[in-house]
């Protein structure tokens, strides 16, 4: 059996998850009521945003992405009014998001509330998400992002309740983003590159999320994870695992390998050592792959910085 370390932000690395108790759904309408109100119930109205201004693929919400919504009881972990990962969906690019089918109510008796949100939404039954980044065809799906809302206890400061109903929930990237621009260099074409596999070596691929907790777990296996790359191999991009996020000290020997279609020939860059690729980075690197060697220069742009001001480096 592979072991599995749940790290969880706020309460320290590597808690682990014994247990999943999921609450009884509580009621639900198919449809919300014109004015928020039913019977004393008002109805949640959310608005996402994102902590920076791009997402993994651009620089919107997408029609029809949807979040899974959690609200508990204000300072625990205890859900109220059944909203067990309740889906809601943003029509437009503005962010405005509303249920897809179960509507969460506020508790009728006043009580304030937090809330926790995910992105991707996916249908968790057993509490638990398997992210799994071998597939990078898609990177919106990979994007994996979290937003909390939680009421404060400070006097005049934001609390969440049925006089409040107005909920905005401002989501952060949890995984890093590796963006490559390559450029064809001394003894190569620009037809060579065509068809280019480009790969970074000991990975994480899987871990499995659990939402309600916010916690995250990592197998033990490491392996190669294949870029997407551009039909023409001027770029390549990949979500990755970060390695803040893991709890275990940084991988040795880790390597970007560039494989040209059309002969098979490699080469390789080896990572710095102390590189650590954390959650919300975008770091960007330019390579120039020349017959002999392999430059590489490093810089940001988009999401927080990853590694500042660029890092040179050459290979063979």
């Amino acid at each position: 059996m592979k072991k599995k370390n749940f790290s969880k932000p706020g309460i320290g690395l590597g808690i682990m998850l014994c247990t999943f108790a999921l609450l009884p759904a509580g009621c639900s309408n198919d449809s919300a009521p014109d004015d928020g109100k039913s019977d004393g119930r008002v109805a949640l109205q959310v608005t996402g945003g994102i902590s920076v201004q791009t997402r993994a693929h651009d620089k919107t919400w997408d029609a029809g992405d949807q979040i899974g919504i959690y609200m508990f009881a204000a300072g625990q972990t205890t859900l109220v009014e059944g909203a067990d990962n309740i889906p809601y969906e943003t029509k437009t690019d503005a962010g405005i998001f509303t249920p897809v089918a179960t509507i969460i109510y506020f508790p009728t008796d006043g009580s304030n509330v937090d809330f926790h949100a995910w992105y991707p939404y996916k249908d968790v039954g057993d509490g638990e998400w398997t992210a799994d980044l071998t597939d990078q065809t898609s990177q919106a799906v990979l994007d994996l992002m979290t937003a909390d809302a939680k009421s404060s206890t400070q006097a005049g400061a934001a609390v969440y309740n049925k006089e409040n109903p107005s909920v905005v929930l401002n989501f952060r990237h949890r995984l890093t983003k590796l963006q490559l621009n390559i450029t064809p260099g001394k003894g190569i074409t620009p037809d060579e590159l065509k068809g280019l596999k480009v790969e970074i070596t000991k990975q994480w691929k899987t871990a499995i999320y659990a939402p309600e907790f916010d916690a995250t777990g990592f197998t033990e296996e490491l392996s190669s994870i294949s870029l997407l790359t551009a039909a023409d191999g001027t770029s390549a991009e990949a979500i990755l695992f970060p390695d803040d996020l893991t709890g275990k000290a940084l991988t040795p020997g880790r390597q970007l390998v560039f494989t040209f279609g059309s002969t098979g020939e490699k080469f390789y860059w080896d990572i710095p050592a102390g590189k650590s690729f954390n959650a919300g980075e975008k770091n960007i690197y330019d390579i120039t792959i020349n017959r002999r060697t392999l430059d590489v220069s490093g810089g940001i742009s988009d999401w927080n910085e990853g590694n500042g001001a660029g890092e040179p480096g050459s290979a063979e």
